[in-house]
């Protein structure tokens, strides 16, 4: 598949959680928690397969590439930051439902900023052909990162 197709679905099951998570009752803080685990997981997986096979494949064209991967990576770490901080929280937690806000945020801006810009740029710079084959080899990383994260 893809590069950008694999990376734009990946991005659909994210908001689609998200729109679960928001649906879900305040007080049914077990469904909760289970939406988050799927939640940090999906993530995990996507930034990881990111920032070893898509980013580096970007970074190696030019200058601009370099800038739009820097700024992506540096969201990344934020998100990174917030998943570990509510992962630390109960959902029953007053500050879990604030972290949980700041992080859906976070993830739709960088969405919005990796689909407009980022993904411009890649269809601009790569044929075709290489994006299939970043997006093979992202589908690759990211089943070995799965079985890993569930070890």
């Amino acid at each position: 598949m893809n590069a950008l197709k694999l990376l734009k679905k990946d991005h659909a099951t994210v908001k689609t959680l998200f729109s679960r998570f928001d649906r879900t009752s305040k007080t049914d803080h077990g469904k909760r928690s289970e939406l988050f685990a799927l939640i940090r997981r999906e993530l995990q997986l996507h930034t990881r397969a990111e920032e070893e096979i898509f980013y580096p494949a970007l970074k190696a064209l030019n200058g601009e590439g370099r800038r739009l991967v820097s700024q992506a990576l540096k969201q990344h770490e934020y998100v990174d930051q917030l998943l570990t901080q509510i992962s630390r929280l109960n959902p029953a937690n007053k500050n879990f439902d604030e972290k949980f806000e700041n992080l859906v945020e976070s993830v739709d801006l960088h969405i919005q900023e990796e689909e407009g810009e980022i993904f411009q740029f890649a269809e601009e710079n790569c044929s075709e052909q290489e994006l299939q084959d970043v997006g093979r080899q992202i589908e690759e990383r990211k089943q070995i990162l799965d079985r890993q994260l569930a070890a």
